[in-house]
């Protein structure tokens, strides 16, 4: 926390040390007076709720903000009067504080909510006594007033009209409109422009809330927050701006127990990147496990001064995996650049197909993807055991209206599909319910039997082929836990490919036929791989070709050419020289198709070899028996 030449507190980062409100710290926006009573208990959390806030202020998302205004008087100017500013730290000043008083007032009057934000300018200023007489435009005069309580220099300054009371833009009010007004007022005045930085510390503290009564019941705070955020949205045209427009949220001191009452902040704020939840009760993990994986940009987070430091004192590193771009927890360094810069990137090397939707860890789905399908077309049996267990879903569905390649020369045929149609799960064709059911697949040896009766394939080569592919991965929060020790879910991955494959003849094992295919699966952690298959959906159609995988240049797909011939390309970090990277590779995925060992092993192999082929599966014979189980991707033969 820092404070800026007004005094005003902020959320200032870099962090050094504790960077958050402190215990005891009122909100520094608003209202704050010796002998506040304490905060409701419970803050702003609720076991039940009403439906008064909610019912005035979160209304159907068109309708739109209706701010108040002054009517003018004389000259269309608005006069207001300021008291209590002659009492601040600036009263020493040559005028008595009147010029920082003017600029404060017109700076906090003018960090508004919303798209297009109104930059306040006082008109005139007069000192009469101990008052300060100020005229603004009428559209000024309302974000001027919402100051009135506001403490500046030492102390709490008053702002009241002159001469009319505040009239609303068209007519009387409703009660729903009043209520948003009152809440996008809170927000406007715990609202910093110049930081971005909202401040939602104390709530229960505020003289504004404690004179609505919001605190007074359970029922009622429980659904303060939620509007809250509801009227937020409302504020802006689009989540782009509302995103760019606030940045940093400090809810400290509110005496969360756990997320209930403030879990929409995440809709809300996605892209938040500095939280400060510190001074208020959550004691376990689990009380923050419904913001796992959600603000995938926040990279400062405190939590100091809740028990979960007592209860559980390793707590951190939990935190840190769950948001992957945090670089600093309660002020220390969580992760480095370079870190962030390894645990985010795009993969492309040496996985070979490019997309800028696919996000990996630790290599999980790049192996994934390589070991599965290479076992679907070598031994479906055992690919069912490794991947699939009895909680395992698997279904394909054929779309036969899908389009075909436009270059293509195959047509369609008569019967083409028989083989697939028995247990196809086409849901716009097959309508009675027991017939769907009877056709998704659950457990290892139902799955096993049912791609068991799929015609024998042959996938396109990952490495020489990459062109036949398109690959996208995300890690997503919520996933089926097969323990049952999580209620909430664990985090797995979901991955979509898309692709074709050829259908071989039994007798001659040569390519018949060849077919297009999209298929997702839903992965979670567990099983004899580390890694279980939780839902595995495949759609079979006509060859459509590969042109939509085609990216706009071929230099996106391969290596640039040598700019000269005088001297060899030099090789890639950790390669003999003259190996170039998608010769290495391609061998890695050889040397794992031929022994099954996993992608580190098969590189590790090499590497000791210095990248001899050959040399690397002599090797292996010698020290296959010695290897742990986790060497393989699948149970050696």
């Amino acid at each position: 926390m820092k404070a800026d030449r007004d005094g005003d507190l902020t959320m200032g980062l870099p962090v050094k040390g504790r960077a958050g409100v402190g215990k005891g710290t009122g909100p520094p926006t608003g209202p704050r007076k010796d002998g506040a009573s304490k905060p409701t208990r419970g803050g702003i959390l609720g076991a039940t709720a009403q439906r008064e806030i909610l019912r005035h202020a979160s209304g159907t998302r068109d309708v739109a903000m209706k701010e108040e205004r002054v009517s003018g008087a004389k000259g269309g100017l608005v006069e207001l009067k300021v008291s209590g500013w002659n009492k601040s730290k600036a009263s020493g000043d040559a005028d008595g504080g009147v010029s920082s008083l003017i600029k404060w007032l017109e700076k906090k009057a003018s960090s508004r909510l919303g798209s297009r934000v109104r930059m306040v300018k006082i008109k005139k200023s007069q000192v009469e006594g101990t008052d300060l007489i100020v005229k603004v435009a009428p559209d000024d005069a309302l974000g001027l007033l919402r100051m009135n309580g506001f403490g500046w220099a030492g102390t709490n300054v008053s702002v009241q009209r002159l001469g009319g009371p505040v009239q609303a833009s068209s007519g009387a009010s409703s009660e729903a409109e009043k209520t948003k007004g009152m809440l996008r007022g809170v927000l406007e005045r715990r609202y910093d422009l110049d930081t971005k930085f909202l401040n939602l510390s104390g709530l229960a503290q505020d003289e504004e809330l404690k004179n609505q009564h919001i605190f007074d019941s359970k029922s009622t705070a429980s659904k303060f927050f939620p509007a809250m955020m509801r009227v937020l949205e409302l504020s802006f045209d689009n989540p782009e701006e509302r995103n760019a427009a606030v940045t940093s949220v400090s809810l400290a001191n509110n005496d969360l127990t756990d997320l209930a009452a403030v879990t929409t902040l995440s809709q809300t704020l996605p892209k938040l990147q500095n939280l400060d939840l510190s001074n208020n009760k959550f004691g376990k993990l689990e009380h923050l496990h419904s913001w796992r994986r959600r603000f995938t940009h926040l990279q400062h987070l405190i939590l100091t001064g809740n028990p979960l430091e007592q209860n559980e004192p390793n707590y951190q590193k939990d935190i840190i995996s769950w948001f992957p771009n945090l670089r600093q927890l309660n002020g220390i360094q969580a992760r480095t650049e370079e870190d962030i810069a390894k645990k985010t990137r795009t993969v492309d090397l040496p996985f070979p197909i490019r997309s800028a939707h696919f996000k990996d860890e630790s290599g999980i789905a790049e192996q994934f993807v390589r070991t599965f399908f290479a076992g679907f077309d070598a031994d479906r049996a055992a690919l069912a055991s490794h991947y699939y267990d009895n909680l395992s879903e698997f279904s394909y569905a054929v779309n036969t209206q899908a389009l075909r390649d436009p270059n293509g020369t195959e047509r369609s045929e008569p019967g083409e599909w028989e083989g697939y149609l028995k247990n196809s799960r086409n849901l716009k064709r097959i309508q009675q319910l027991p017939a769907r059911q009877s056709r998704k697949f659950r457990g290892t040896k139902a799955v096993a039997d049912a791609m068991a009766m799929l015609p024998i394939t042959k996938h396109p080569d990952l490495a020489s082929e990459a062109r036949k592919w398109m690959v996208e991965a995300k890690m997503v929060p919520g996933v089926p836990d097969h323990t049952g020790a999580s209620p909430d879910g664990v985090d797995g991955f979901l991955i979509t490919v898309h692709g074709e494959f050829s259908e071989l003849d039994t007798t001659t094992g040569q390519p018949k036929k060849r077919r297009s295919f999209d298929r997702v699966f839903v992965l979670g952690p567990g099983g004899v791989a580390g890694v279980r298959i939780v839902s595995d959906m495949l759609t079979l159609r006509g060859y459509g070709g590969a042109q939509a995988f085609e990216p706009e240049t071929v230099d996106a797909w391969t290596e640039p050419a040598p700019t000269t011939t005088l001297a060899p390309e030099p090789a890639a970090p950790g390669l003999p020289a003259g190996l170039q990277i998608a010769e290495a590779e391609q061998m890695v995925a050889q040397l794992m198709q031929q022994t099954g060992m996993t992608l580190s092993y098969a590189k590790d192999c090499l590497d000791q070899v210095g990248w001899n082929f050959v040399g690397a599966v002599e090797a292996f014979g010698r020290v296959r028996s010695n290897l742990p189980a986790d060497a393989f991707v699948a149970p050696a033969a």
